[in-house]
């Protein structure tokens, strides 16, 4: 027969492996449901820059359409007295095909014999979005703007 010190081991190590089991599984599950949060706000993010992006080529192909304009009466978008470095006309030609985008648009570089656009910045609420052009092509780059600490 069976004593009952034994029985009673035996039921302790019965609950013991129940808690085990209880305690991994618990484990797993938050650490699935931190992977979860942390793989949406990852996707939330990359998606919501490639929109930053589509937004700033979209803006940046409207300014060289009106730097086109610009060219046939003999001037060119580029103003270092205004705002953004861009002219009046042109700032509203922007505004009014990409539909007053809600970011501010600046100018950061234009080669005036090439009439090209070579710096540009978009920037929105969450995001800088940066063009440059040099001799080996076209580069983009995305910011994500953080508040840090609000006093």
């Amino acid at each position: 027969m069976i004593s009952e010190e034994t029985v009673q081991n035996f039921e302790q190590d019965k609950r013991r492996a129940i808690i085990r089991r209880v305690v991994i599984i618990t484990v797993v599950i938050i650490g699935l449901v931190i992977l979860t949060i942390f793989t949406f706000r990852s996707f939330k993010l990359y998606s919501e820059a490639r929109i930053a992006l589509r937004e700033a080529k979209n803006i940046k192909m409207t300014l060289e359409v009106a730097d086109l304009e610009y060219y046939g009466v003999g001037l060119s978008i580029f103003d270092d007295t205004a705002e953004g470095n861009i002219r009046k006309g042109a700032q509203d030609y922007v505004n009014k095909i990409q539909n007053n985008p809600e970011g501010f648009i600046k100018l950061t570089g234009y080669d005036s014999q090439l009439r090209k656009i070579t710096g540009f910045e978009y920037e929105t609420e969450k995001y800088i979005v940066r063009f440059s052009h040099n001799a080996d092509g076209d580069k983009w780059q995305i910011f994500q703007i953080k508040e840090l600490l609000d006093y």
